[in-house]
């Protein structure tokens, strides 16, 4: 059985969560890292995880199914700009 422990929160602005929606990227801003320390089978590891807001509750962006990555907004929004121009 795994144990989570938040650790740490940094603030994210200016990053968001990409996700693969019907085949389409999707991004959504994430409210925070967290340093999350996790322990399985008496090994302990610490990782950098990114939180979203969905609704009233803050989740782990990392552990949706259709979770791609972590992208600086800026970059994400250049990389849909680009894409428009090469569909027009």
């Amino acid at each position: 059985m795994s144990q989570e422990t938040i650790l740490q929160i940094m603030p994210a602005t200016g990053w968001v969560a990409v996700y693969d929606v019907e085949g389409e990227e999707s991004a959504e801003p994430i409210v925070c890292f967290a340093l999350v320390e996790s322990t399985e089978d008496g090994q302990t590891s610490r990782d950098v995880r990114p939180m979203v807001a969905d609704g009233n509750t803050i989740d782990f962006a990392d552990t949706a199914e259709n979770f791609v990555r972590v992208d600086e907004a800026d970059s994400f929004d250049e990389d849909e700009d680009e894409d428009d121009e090469d569909e027009g």
